[in-house]
């Protein structure tokens, strides 16, 4: 069998690999000629060449244009046990002008790798989109010969010696056969998920982005690698799906009674008679080709929810929805409520497809009246379409039908309006399927979207954050079909490409699901979150450019910068070019390079070239994407507003800083490449600003302006009156801060209640909080001056009180109080207002003094509560009292509010006993709701308010009524290693040692990590907390590199500590650094490598 060691597994330690490179040495020195082997073992041979010395393993010149292409994998996956061997017929081009005599293969960790060339076959040809016979070539291939050598020149690369000669223009097909050994905690290639307790094969799935497709067969693993794919899979006859990408092959399906297809599976041929039977599938991708990363394969247990979808031009595919099974047994009613929600995720996937195929695209800003008349119109269809159904099932004549036909041709006749539409799904099933572990919240596999349990479906266990996610993980999945799939970034530095336009239409959706506010101002709050939110990782000291000049791995790219930053760069340029003329450059851009490859320049291109056609004067989008896309950091603005009554003018001066002390050039590797554009990384950036001149809660004017200078003045013609104030960056139109200097307390205060803008009167009232959170730490600053304390961070060593609500200003409660009742905005804004953070801003100085930041938010959140204490629990249990099961979207708000009304009581709880009773009673309350949202946050503030002893009970008796469903289990976890006491260090380096913790899963070590590095006073400003933290990035970051990184976000001011805590946070960097391996944690080994070197107190040579 295939049982067999791993050739060269480059994880394992470093001795192992200087043994091989010995054993190669003594081989080379017995045999002056190369050696060869010719038998199926093909012996595979180190290289020993060197690399010189690079800053970062991938530069863009790493990616350079293809000498070979693939055209056609077939696959056949024969899924054992504890193994699966693949054997593939890979079918090639040279593409290059010279003739070629080897083939450079990407393959790693596979298991008794063979290659073999066949001497006969029938070429492909032309493989146009779906133009090729795929099945005859493959039938025609004879005569394999194995190749005469297979040289592993690094971890990931093999050369193979074809013994044949391949002119430019020539095919040849090669033979490869290896096994793959899963593994639960290498998230890369196929990889275990999780499986029913039991007498159960196990579940396996993949994770092909970006480089996963070389862990099982030996590829052209490149973005630019597109090609067409077919698959067969043997595996156990008690998985009940067998699924890969692309559609069932004829003689696998079969066509249910609601027209969907249902897969016919065969039995295997000639199988081992003392092994469970095994059964056979088929998929074909012969239409559209696709990367390797998008490739799919899966075996599992499921369940599985179908229905049809219904184009408005008549066309129809299948939708389906694979879930995880419960993991305990559901009685009737549970199994009832559980098909109904995953009914409605189902629902709404349908709804997301279709939305993408009438609202986006170049015409998405036309035709609104037949647009809604075609909505009203799909919803009266699938209404009918159920009433028809219980007709017929009921004996019943069919009335509906004429109704129905009806509908459909009125359909058809709007639609013809449309000379182009959105995307329209080119395959006969898209999937979702549920997975347990991933480093990602989803992935976009062509016709396979494999998304977090979790997140799947609208269960009793997802919060509203999660409920909200799953609206979005849904359209953003699905648009990737277009933009990434079908249109695919040619290298990873196009990952943002892939990226950003997608999330700019999730959220387009979104904001359609859940109100433009809502969602703008959600992201808003987001960009602000101190410490690892967007703006504070990018002035931060990992800091990367969204397209960096080089990466060691490709989850490097997975960060905020790639998903929100870049996201936002694509929002300016809209509001640059106007939102019809960006439908159209998106369309212009989808069309140039369908089923193909492209840069971010040709993105750029075809943005400009659609406005020069529009005769709209183009602004330069090169330079303006290059200061935004090359280089890190973003605008901070000020602003100086004046008005001039006998004038009538208002003038407003802007300038703009942050770009003068950039240290960033274009890398040596990147020089002749598509950025070598003459940026000078010195210059400002280029970005739009919408304003307007609000008066009385009205805008006098309002427009937008692009900024593309250091200074300028934008000057208001005809202001008859003096504005109340004026509203910059509306919106958040640009990826940046601002500080209008005239601003005072009293204008803030009023912008805060009446400026049109909700991002706007968000930001003033953080600017009303953020000046009062620092007049609290100074004021507390001076007065642990004189008392004992951690030094000037101000970590107390006798946790003594340093303020009273005495020392908050009515001011401050005023406008919190101002926001908190203020009915005419939705409850989550709201709450998203006047949530605090244990940060503060414009005051970098003191941005490291955690302690006393954390002391000075938790005063103004009790003074706020002791100033109107009746009004606001009168509020929460109004709240509270509409409380009833149903819907998660009906009482989002409410839930937000409540909660917010609930924070205030326990932050006032440490002052006074009754409150602290209050908070505790009205906590526990929650426990018991119908919704995840209110238990989750019920357990958090019940455990900490509670004693030590009854903390420890209920969390003991938590583990087992929660930790029987892995989404529960998930966010207890959350919530224990949120709690902020003393021994929280303790209590957090226990759970990850008790048995509901599975480091091996990402969502697991996730949250423990990101929660931990949030809570900076204690992860890195005290000595018990920085052991954890050391102790964390070594067992996670062994486990799972990405799920470590949050916790060096925690160490971003660590250049400000005092010398001697920035000793002993350095010491724990040292420390953690020291127990990862170089070779097995490059990626984490490597970040923490730059932050010490950022500190000037580490050899990078070291």
């Amino acid at each position: 069998g295939y049982a067999g060691k791993e050739l060269f597994d480059f994880a394992d330690e470093e001795a192992k690999s200087a043994a091989t490179n010995e054993r190669n040495s003594r081989k080379k020195k017995k045999k002056k000629k190369r050696p060869t082997a010719i038998t199926n073992s093909n012996e595979i041979i180190m290289a020993t060449t060197k690399n010189k010395q690079r800053k970062w393993a991938k530069y863009r010149s790493d990616f350079p244009q293809l000498v070979v292409s693939p055209l056609h994998l077939d696959l056949h996956f024969d899924v054992r046990d504890d193994l699966v061997v693949v054997r593939q017929n890979l079918s090639l081009r040279n593409v290059s002008e010279k003739t070629i005599s080897t083939v450079e293969l990407d393959a790693n960790n596979l298991i008794d790798l063979k290659i073999w060339r066949y001497e006969e076959f029938k070429p492909l040809g032309n493989v146009k989109q779906g133009g090729a016979d795929f099945q005859s070539h493959v039938d025609s291939l004879k005569a394999p010969k194995a190749v005469s050598e297979i040289k592993a020149v690094s971890k990931e690369k093999i050369i193979v010696d074809l013994g044949v000669e391949v002119s430019p223009g020539k095919e040849f097909v090669l033979r490869t056969e290896n096994a793959v050994k899963p593994t639960s905690n290498v998230l890369e290639g196929i990889y275990y998920d999780y499986t029913l307790s039991g007498d159960y094969p196990k579940t396996m799935i993949t994770q092909c982005q970006q480089y996963g497709f070389q862990r099982i067969v030996p590829a052209i693993d490149r973005m630019s690698a597109k090609a067409f794919f077919t698959t067969t899979i043997v595996a156990d006859k008690r998985y009940t799906n067998l699924i890969s990408t692309g559609d069932l092959a004829p003689g696998y399906f079969k066509i249910g009674a609601d027209g969907a297809k249902i897969p016919v599976y065969k039995q295997e041929e000639n199988g081992d008679s003392t092994k469970p039977e095994r059964k056979v599938i088929k998929y074909c991708n012969h239409l559209v080709n696709m990367a390797s990363y998008l490739f799919f394969f899966g075996c599992g247990i499921y369940e599985t929810y179908t229905r049809t979808l219904e184009y408005p031009d008549g066309d129809v595919i299948d939708l389906q929805l694979l879930s995880l099974p419960a993991e305990t047994k559901l009685n009737e009613k549970q199994a009832s409520r559980r098909k109904a929600q995953y009914t409605e995720a189902l629902e709404a996937l349908h709804d997301s497809v279709l939305w993408t195929y009438h609202s986006t695209g170049p015409e998405a800003n036309q035709h609104n009246q037949e647009r809604k008349q075609v909505k009203e119109l799909i919803t009266k269809r699938e209404a009918l379409k159920k009433k028809l159904l219980l007709e017929k099932a009921q004996g019943k004549a069919a009335s509906t039908e004429d109704e129905l036909k009806d509908v459909r041709s009125r359909l058809k006749q709007l639609m013809k309006v449309w000379t182009n539409t959105g995307y329209k799904y080119t395959g006969q099933t898209y999937r979702e399927i549920g997975m347990q572990n991933s480093n990602y919240g989803g992935m976009e596999n062509v016709g396979n979207t494999t998304i977090l349990q979790s997140r799947l479906a609208p269960t009793d266990y997802i919060s509203d954050g999660a409920y909200v996610y799953m609206e979005a993980v849904k359209i953003h999945e699905y648009y990737h079909n277009i933009n990434g799939s079908q249109v695919t970034g040619y290298s990873p530095f196009e990952i943002w490409l892939n990226e950003a336009v997608t999330v700019h239409m999730e959220r387009r959706r979104s904001a359609e699901i859940f109100g433009d506010g809502h969602i703008r101002l959600s992201q808003v709050a987001r960009a602000f979150i101190p410490g690892a939110g967007p703006l504070a990782t990018d002035s931060g000291p990992r800091a990367m450019p969204v397209e960096p000049e080089g990466f060691n791995i490709t989850n490097e790219l997975i960060t905020g910068m790639t998903y929100f930053k870049a996201p936002e760069f694509v929002r300016m340029v809209e509001l640059l070019m106007g939102e019809d003329l960006f439908n159209k450059g998106l369309h212009l851009y989808h069309e140039s390079y369908k089923n193909a490859n492209a840069t971010s320049m040709q993105w750029i291109e075809a943005m400009e070239k659609t406005m020069k056609e529009a005769n709209k004067q183009p602004s330069n989008l090169k330079m303006m994407a290059c200061g935004w896309l090359k280089r890190s950091g973003h605008p901070h603005v000020i602003v100086d507003v004046k008005y001039v009554k006998e004038a009538k003018q208002l003038k407003v001066a802007v300038t703009q800083k942050g770009f003068e002390g950039i240290k960033q050039t274009l890398d040596a590797e990147e020089k002749g490449g598509p950025w070598d554009i003459g940026f000078d990384f010195k210059s400002p950036w280029m970005f739009p600003i919408e304003w307007a001149a609000v008066k009385d809660g009205k805008d006098l004017q309002k427009g937008l302006f692009i900024m593309d200078k250091a200074n300028t003045t934008i000057t208001l013609e005809n202001v008859t009156e003096e504005p109340d104030f004026f509203s910059f960056a509306r919106g958040f139109s640009y990826f940046g801060t601002y500080q209008i200097k005239s601003a005072t307390a009293k204008t803030l205060a009023l912008q805060a209640s009446t400026d049109t803008d909700l991002a706007n009167r968000f930001l003033s009232y953080r600017a009303i909080a953020n000046a009062e959170k620092i007049s609290l730490v100074e004021k507390a600053a001076a007065k642990a001056a004189t008392t004992e304390s951690d030094g000037k961070e101000g970590g107390p060593k006798h946790q003594q009180q340093l303020l009273t609500t005495k020392d908050v200003s009515p001011e401050y409660i005023k406008a919190h109080l101002a926001i908190l009742f203020d009915e005419k905005l939705e409850g989550t804004a709201r709450s998203l207002i006047c949530m605090e953070s244990e940060s503060v801003e414009r005051k970098p100085q003191i941005a490291h003094r955690y302690w006393l930041i954390s002391e000075a938010k938790t005063t103004m959140l009790a003074a706020t509560y002791q100033a109107c204490e009746s009004k606001i629990c009168s509020l929460f249990d109004k709240l509270e009292a509409k409380n009833e099961s149903g819907a998660l979207k009906n009482q989002l708000h409410d839930r937000a509010l409540k909660g917010h009304c609930l924070r205030l009581m326990v932050a006032a709880a440490k002052y006074n006993e009754k409150t602290k009773q209050a908070a505790i009673s009205r906590a526990k309350a929650l426990i018991s709701s119908a919704f995840m949202t209110d238990r989750t946050r019920g357990v958090m503030y019940y455990l900490q308010l509670a004693e030590a002893q009854e903390r420890d009970s209920t969390m003991e008796e938590l583990k087992k009524s929660w930790g029987s469903n892995m989404d529960a289990t998930e966010e207890l976890i959350g919530v224990i290693s949120s709690l902020d006491s003393d021994d929280a260090p303790k209590i957090i380096a226990a759970l990850i040692k008790d048995p509901i913790f599975n480091i091996n899963l990402a969502g697991h070590a996730r949250r423990v990590v990101r929660n931990w590095a949030a809570n900076r006073k204690r992860s890195v400003l005290s000595d018990e907390g920085l052991k954890l933290t050391e102790l964390l990035l070594v067992t996670v970051g062994k486990v799972n590199q990405m799920s470590a990184y949050a916790l060096l976000d925690a160490f971003g001011d660590i250049k400000k500590f005092s010398d001697e805590q920035k000793a002993k946070a350095l010491k724990c960097l040292e420390g953690a650094r020291g127990k990862l391996d170089p070779k097995a944690e490059t990626s984490l080994y490597n970040q923490i490598g730059r932050l010490l070197a950022s500190c000037k107190q580490f050899n990078t040579s070291g």
